[in-house]
């Protein structure tokens, strides 16, 4: 058995599984193969424990005896952990026996996870059986599973159930087929005919996960399937809350445009790290001393929006805009600053409005507002906010009003623009346009790479035109930034600030890459990057290339096949 990892979406991925020298594409459904029910030609099979190898993890599909038959003796009395293994080092990992527990115990569940996708066997193909219900595959392939097995569509057909995604009807309400698979269209009329669809919906539904996956937006699709039922729900809130930093060590930093329609939607691993940066590696800009609190926009970058013209457009007209910081106050990130809009998923993002806050919401702009009006020590604080205002003029002391709920009036854009004129020095030079340019990108740098990033734009300059720029050191270029990728791109001098400090860094045996880095050639990784993340590739001391990370830190280590680092530069 071989198993490769094509596509990473958080712990889910795409994947090619190769039994037998036949190449299945995972997450993916396993067959028993009874004489009532035979496998369909072609597919993944779940082999009789009789083939299985010693050592190998038992489980024993409670519920399935039932339906076996005498010929399959083995399949009745349980099959392995490692159906299509066929040697000791590259097998599949199940989970444990108590599958009955775990679908009943959200947190006997997401612990369950946990130590699945935070321990030694992450690079398994993980089968999860006798739980694969079309209505909760997005779920357990969000949580990193691989297989899953057709003992639950054969159960709820015993049980003449009609399964679909939002849950599972009985077959004798249903007065009108909703389903339009080669079955219904030309009808059921047996217990035979209704396996066949219960199989093409979870099919179905296992290509549309791999869809999402490649595409990065699998969070998405879990947020609208686990309304079928109370446990989903549960589980992930659970995994959300209790086990984010797993999430998060697995989420990229740059990822695919999303909606943020859901109440789940504010703890997407992400969004929770943009909140967690902030407050842990988030300083403004230097000289950024008046901070202008303003609304969001639905158009995203914001400054491209018209409202944001027109907010800009006064702040210039002060005269002392160079002074002034802008922060958006949005659902779900809570706050974003004016430099940090292009980061990812500041400008990846869309939420409903409604112009209503329910209590999540408010409470947590009112916690981000309030660490940043005390910890970033502004000289002045002026709300300039609609819908939002009444949230975070409660959580402020000192402030200026300045547009009453109502920021897009002419009245109150003249009323920003001459409190901000007020607050100019009467004398001594002004902040000019490339100085403020620095500090902005200190600030992005830092942001993106925690206190190392400081080093990298220590003395800098930034040329070209915002937000399309280059950082240079000494005349040698360390950076660039694009609004495509809203970060910093490094270059190998760029990396040696970085790396002196031992952060972002994958270390290689003593050769230079050509082409890419793939993970044989991975002697260790530092853990403080993701998916995504500028990373420097390192013998020993001496910096051999720069690229992204296309996998975790812990995968790297682990792994001995599948691309760890795309090459932007290597050293002569």
């Amino acid at each position: 058995m071989r198993f490769e990892i094509i596509d990473r979406d958080g712990l889910a991925r795409t994947g090619e599984l190769d039994v037998d020298g036949i190449a299945h594409k995972t997450p993916a459904m396993a067959f028993v193969d009874t004489w009532k029910y035979p496998a369909p030609e072609g597919c993944l099979k779940l082999r009789q424990s009789s083939l299985a190898k010693e050592g190998d993890i038992s489980i024993a599909p409670s519920g399935f005896s039932r339906f076996a038959d005498n010929d399959d003796c083995q399949i009745e009395a349980g099959y392995r952990g490692s159906p299509f293994a066929e040697n000791r080092h590259d097998r599949c990992y199940a989970i444990p026996d108590n599958i009955s527990e775990l679908m009943l115990n959200s947190h006997a569940f997401v612990e369950a996870v946990d130590r699945i996708k935070g321990g030694p066997d992450l690079l398994k193909p993980a089968l999860f059986p006798v739980a694969g219900l079309p209505s909760r595959l997005a779920l357990l392939s969000y949580c990193g599973m691989d297989l899953f097995d057709s003992i639950p569509l054969i159960m709820a057909t015993e049980n003449d159930l009609y399964l679909t995604t939002d849950g599972a009807i009985p077959f004798d309400k249903i007065r009108e087929l909703p389903c339009g698979c080669v079955t219904c269209s030309d009808g059921i009329n047996d217990r035979q005919g209704l396996l066949r669809h219960n199989i093409s919906a979870a099919e179905s539904e296992l290509k549309l996960i791999r869809h999402h996956i490649a595409q990065g937006r699998l969070r998405e699709l879990v947020e609208s399937r686990i309304r079928s039922e109370p446990w989903q729900i549960q589980s992930l809130r659970l995994l959300d809350l209790e086990h984010g930093s797993l999430q998060e060590m697995h989420a990229p930093v740059k990822g695919a445009k999303f909606v943020a329609g859901s109440k789940e939607s504010l703890h997407r691993p992400d969004v929770a790290r943009w909140r967690s940066r902030l407050i842990e590696r988030y300083r403004r800009p230097e000289m950024a001393r008046i901070l202008v609190l303003i609304p969001c926009s639905a158009r995203k970058p914001y400054s491209t929006s018209a409202s944001h013209r027109r907010f800009r457009e006064a702040i210039w007209n002060s005269g002392n805009a160079h002074e002034v910081h802008e922060v958006i106050v949005t659902s779900p990130l809570g706050l974003v600053p004016r430099e940090l809009e292009l980061f990812y998923p500041a400008q990846d993002y869309d939420i409903p409005v409604t112009g209503h806050w329910d209590r999540d919401e408010r409470k947590m702009v009112e916690e981000n507002v309030r660490w940043l009006a005390e910890s970033q020590r502004y000289d002045m604080v002026i709300s300039h906010l609609g819908d939002e205002s009444d949230i975070v003029n409660a959580v402020i002391s000192d402030f200026t009003d300045t547009s009453h709920g109502k920021p897009g009036s002419r009245e109150s854009l003249t009323k920003l623009e001459e409190t901000i004129r007020e607050q100019s020095p009467e004398d001594g030079p002004k902040p000019s346009r490339k100085s403020r340019a620095v500090d902005d990108v200190s600030a992005i740098s830092r942001f993106q790479f925690g206190e190392p990033g400081g080093a990298l734009t220590d003395g800098v300059q930034v040329r070209g035109r915002w937000p399309d720029v280059k950082i240079f050191g000494r005349d040698v270029q360390r950076g660039a930034m694009s609004q495509r990728r809203g970060m910093i791109s490094l270059t190998l001098a760029g990396a040696e600030s970085i790396a002196t400090r031992d952060a972002y860094c994958v270390q290689i045996e003593d050769f230079v890459p050509k082409g890419n880095l793939f993970a044989i050639g991975v002697e260790g990784a530092t853990d403080d990057f993701r998916i995504g993340d500028d990373v420097i590739i390192r013998h020993e001391r001496d910096i051999r290339a720069v690229g992204v990370a296309r996998m975790t830190p812990v995968e790297m280590r682990a792994a001995n096949r599948g691309e760890a680092v795309h090459i932007r530069h290597c050293a002569k």
